[in-house]
């Protein structure tokens, strides 16, 4: 690994000049990226250690906005109303390009229409968990919808982003349940009442929870996808079988960028999603890259078919748009 780290430098130096031999020089000043999620998130994490190595890869600062809420609507309308200059990108989650789309009647913006499609940064964010706190009598997924059931409107679960919202949503329409929703804007508000007690359900990512499950202050029921190390772990489809969800992080700029930027962009960003230190941050979030590097045209296919998996997922919730 070390070795790698050390010839990554190097072999880029070598082959990106090539890959962006362009009339016009990017980036010629600092780069600002936007992440419509609160810092200390998952994505967050990722996207920091993305522009960290974007801004070594291309010799120039690349800096993270955070501009949470609004279920992705606020940063994504940073990133629309910009010029599309290559100086400002979105380090988008599949929760505003795949999600909103079908959990809204009226968006503030089209995103097929109001982005370029840049870079698939990760195509599987890896397993959202359903926790609880320790106080609940409950030991499995199972359990924690008959308990549910038995003690209606007394479970309250938090969430932070549509992606959490949409498991919660699918398995009270399949489980026949209700519980009370808490949203919050901010990842950080919201694993503090979880540990604390506040919340009785939590449904976030699986990765940066570990350690609250291993000290105890939390208990896993079930996550949406298995991985080796974690087999031990009930899956939500051996509760509800057919059950498949899956995330992807994209890198997106706003509508009508020129072309050969568009590729400069994606070949510097094929290059991090390479990067051996980008990687490991993945693995220790659990996220994983199984296709990475794919060209801007690949990256549209692979949100416009996120976008229609979602479609079918929310319509078996039962979801309507609000």
């Amino acid at each position: 690994m070390q070795t790698m780290r050390i010839l990554f430098p190097i072999v880029v130096s070598a082959i990106l000049p090539m890959a962006m031999a362009q009339a016009q020089t990017w980036p010629a000043k600092p780069v600002r990226m936007v992440v419509a999620n609160s810092a200390g998130s998952a994505t967050d994490v990722a996207g920091r250690v993305f522009a960290d190595q974007l801004s070594k890869l291309v010799s120039r600062p690349v800096a993270i906005e955070n501009r949470p809420g609004g279920d992705g609507f606020i940063g994504a309308q940073a990133v629309i109303g910009a010029a599309p200059d290559g100086y400002t990108l979105f380090f988008a989650s599949q929760s505003t390009v795949a999600i909103d789309p079908h959990t809204h009647k009226t968006m503030p913006f089209d995103p097929v229409r109001d982005f370029t499609p840049l870079a698939v940064v990760c195509d599987d964010t890896g397993p959202t968990a359903i926790f609880v706190h320790p106080s609940m009598p409950v030991e499995t997924l199972q359990g924690l919808v008959d308990y549910t059931k038995n003690n209606p409107g007394k479970v309250n679960y938090g969430s932070t982003v549509p992606l959490f919202r949409m498991l919660a949503d699918w398995i009270q329409a399949r489980a026949g349940i209700k519980m009370n929703e808490i949203r919050y804007k901010a990842t950080p508000q919201a694993n503090q009442d979880a540990l604390s007690g506040q919340l009785q359900v939590y449904i976030t990512a699986y990765g940066p929870m570990v350690p609250n499950v291993n000290a105890g202050k939390l208990r896993v029921l079930a996550v949406t996808v298995r991985q080796a190390d974690i087999a031990h772990i009930p899956t939500v489809a051996e509760t509800f079988p057919g059950f498949e969800m899956r995330g992807g992080i994209f890198l997106l700029g706003p509508a009508n960028m020129p072309a050969d930027l568009v590729q400069r962009i994606n070949a510097a960003a094929g290059m991090v999603v390479k990067d051996p230190q980008f990687n490991l941050t993945l693995k220790n979030l659990r996220w994983q890259n199984v296709d990475g590097g794919r060209t801007p045209a690949e990256t549209a296919e692979f949100i416009r078919n996120q976008r229609e998996r979602w479609g079918r997922f929310i319509k078996e919730a039962g979801i309507t748009p609000q």
